[in-house]
């Protein structure tokens, strides 16, 4: 497959999913920061709840956060240690990240990930809990807890909880590479 790339499969995610379930609170709870807008939701329908750990920053008011290099911490960042000690084992920088949660049977919709952000960087998943159908193009895999997998998100893509319990999957972003995974 060109568009979509299994990477890993059979990794312990357990220590990441009590930390999940130790701070509970942290889901949704990403503030408006000074310097940092939402998605715009006539554009985007967001259906996944949201536990944001390193998100889009802006230089001015309008600028569009696709086309925004500023990546910020949240104050959640600090309680999942084992997320981002996975993280920094396997790549030598990420930018953004965050865990995105889904219900059982709901779907993201096919979308392209627009911005000069995202023309210089890889995007990635490790998967945390649940089964999902993950589609890029006219490609798609079944995602098992434990998967890492890179994914093209400049071509169309999306999922579909296929599962019985809700999906989380971690979501991050590294500068591109020839040496990445």
């Amino acid at each position: 497959m060109k568009n979509i790339r299994v990477i890993r499969t059979g990794i312990n995610v357990s220590k990441i999913l009590k930390q999940l379930q130790q701070y509970p609170e942290d889901w949704g709870n990403q503030k408006k920061v000074k310097g940092t807008e939402q998605l715009d939701h006539e554009k985007y329908i967001v259906t996944t709840d949201v536990l944001q750990l390193v998100m889009a920053g802006l230089e001015r008011e309008e600028q569009f956060v696709g086309d925004s290099e500023l990546c910020i911490p949240t104050p959640a960042y600090k309680h999942h240690t084992e997320i981002i000690s996975f993280v920094k084992r396997h790549f030598k920088k990420f930018c953004r990240c965050g865990f995105l949660k889904l219900g059982v049977g709901q779907t993201v919709g096919r979308h392209i990930d627009e911005g000069t952000y995202y023309l210089t960087k890889d995007r990635y998943h490790l998967s945390i809990q649940g089964r999902y159908e993950y589609f890029v193009g006219d490609e798609s895999v079944i995602v098992e807890p434990g998967t890492l997998l890179w994914f093209n998100n400049k071509a169309l893509h999306g999922t579909l909880n296929v599962g019985d319990v809700d999906r989380i999957t971690f979501v991050f972003d590294v500068p591109h590479s020839k040496n990445n995974p």
